[in-house]
């Protein structure tokens, strides 16, 4: 697993009330840390979206970024079930989702569905717009 996934902070610009006691955030960018044209990961994220919705699922955008902000992927922060965000990761390429439980930050590696890396807490990585 890419170690900056660890360190990746989130902006949001929804009221912390929306977020569920248990959630995940998933994108479709970048899959397997494939660097996409920007119009393609758009595009994918689109479909992503539509899904989560299709689901009856919440589906409110966050964005991934890394410390410096340099990298940003738009994601989004969803009530899915476990193996449904999973599921959809793996539909996308995708190594890893993040799982929020409360305040509790972490990450599951999608090859790895039984286990988490705990990354603490989850309002610490905020960047509030």
């Amino acid at each position: 697993m890419n170690p900056a996934y660890s360190e990746t902070q989130f902006i949001r610009s929804f009221d912390t009330t929306a977020i569920p006691k248990h959630a995940f955030i998933l994108t479709a960018y970048n899959p397997m840390d494939q660097k996409l044209p920007e119009k393609e990961n758009q595009k994918r994220n689109k479909i992503l979206e539509d899904l989560i919705k299709q689901a009856g699922a919440l589906c409110l955008p966050i964005i991934g970024a890394s410390k410096d902000l340099i990298h940003q992927e738009p994601s989004f922060l969803t009530d899915l079930n476990k193996a449904q965000a999973i599921e959809l990761a793996e539909k996308f390429n995708q190594r890893a989702i993040f799982e929020i439980k409360e305040d509790s930050l972490a990450i599951i590696c999608t090859d790895e569905k039984n286990s988490a890396i705990v990354l603490g807490s989850f309002q610490d990585r905020w960047i509030t717009t």
